[in-house]
């Protein structure tokens, strides 16, 4: 981290300390600036995000999505496991050079950005208890006309019952709206088996308004386009500005180890692109 400034009022007087040497009030504004702009780039370079970090839910669903125990983690990234145990639970934040080895050993982006929609569900850990003790009831909530973040996505996934499970099955086919047939698919998309997989392909190749939200979404998580150009990009692929640019993205996208709605996603656009993609 960047130095730290001492700042001391005198007498009316601000005088700041700065590495032994007292500066006057007018000398000290700058070197404040100067330093809380170090301080920037240093969490830049350090992929510090400000206020947010990834939070131990998504950690934990990660590592639990690769089969390995929470003890093997700690061994592979040599960070002690009751450590780990209390990030998991968020009851620590994960620093950087955690976020940074859970990356390496799984092969995962945590930082991965969310849609440019307007109005996200994201919840915290006791949000997600109140929203799955819902589910289980039948009770979508506002998953029945909120689109979920991503994260929200990946908490729930990772702690899922198999009970509230069947209900996001039930409703990614049977929901009445596109919006919580497009949650509960992507919560199912999250969830380990052939079966999950296959309904993930089932819902994107036979209903329309599902595959328009999922392709729109991975528009817009990839380019950070305005959500009204990503839907029309869902609509008509071709259209997509800088399609050169977004196309090593999908290829990315259509062989990654997790999430089947993506790589549906990402292989259903660049089969659509190809007559653009030689311009």
């Amino acid at each position: 981290m960047p130095e730290a400034v001492d700042h001391r009022v005198n007498g009316g007087q601000v005088n700041v300390n700065h590495g032994g040497h007292q500066l006057s009030s007018s000398a000290a504004h700058l070197c404040s600036i100067a330093s809380a702009e170090r301080e920037l780039k240093w969490r830049r370079v350090h992929r510090v995000s400000t206020p947010e970090t990834v939070p131990g839910y998504r950690l934990r669903a990660e590592r639990e999505g690769v089969g390995l125990s929470l003890a093997e983690m700690a061994t592979r990234i040599k960070f002690s496991k009751s450590l780990l145990g209390m990030v998991e639970n968020e009851q620590r934040t994960a620093s950087p050079e955690l976020i940074a080895a859970y990356e390496r050993v799984l092969g995962v982006d945590m930082w991965r950005k969310d849609i440019t929609h307007s109005n996200l569900l994201i919840v915290d850990k006791a949000g997600r208890a109140t929203l799955l003790a819902g589910v289980e009831k039948g009770d979508p909530g506002p998953l029945r006309n909120t689109p979920t973040a991503h994260r929200t996505d990946v908490s729930l996934g990772s702690v899922v019952s198999e009970k509230a499970a069947e209900w996001f099955r039930r409703w990614a086919v049977e929901g009445d709206t596109a919006t919580l047939r497009t949650n509960s698919l992507s919560v199912i998309a999250k969830l380990p088996g052939k079966v999950n997989a296959d309904l993930v392909v089932q819902v994107l190749e036979n209903d329309p308004k599902v595959r328009r939200l999922i392709v729109a979404s991975e528009i817009s998580r990839l380019t950070q386009l305005d959500w009204k150009v990503a839907l029309a990009g869902a609509d008509d692929p071709t259209t997509i500005p800088e399609p050169r640019k977004l196309a090593p993205k999908l290829a990315k996208g259509a062989i990654q180890p997790k999430g089947t709605e993506s790589r549906w996603a990402c292989t259903y656009l660049l089969t659509r692109m190809v007559s653009v993609l030689g311009r």
